[in-house]
């Protein structure tokens, strides 16, 4: 079985939300006051991944100039 990193998990959560916004789910994800939807999360949830990303690169880097 394949380890599922957090950047593969955090793919999957765009894609979900992206076909809810794509279907026009009408799914709230916290109260009907804040009304929090898919399309609230995504960018949120993209922004995370970028920075599991950037964190990834930059410990890549670190470990590459490690003397």
């Amino acid at each position: 079985m394949l380890v599922l990193t957090t950047e593969a998990a955090l793919n999957i959560l765009i894609d979900w939300l992206q076909d809810n916004i794509d279907c026009e789910s009408g799914l709230i994800f916290d109260n009907d006051e804040d009304r929090t939807d898919s399309a609230t999360l995504l960018p949120c949830i993209q922004q995370a991944r970028n920075d599991v990303r950037d964190l990834r690169h930059l410990q890549l880097l670190h470990n590459v100039n490690k003397p």
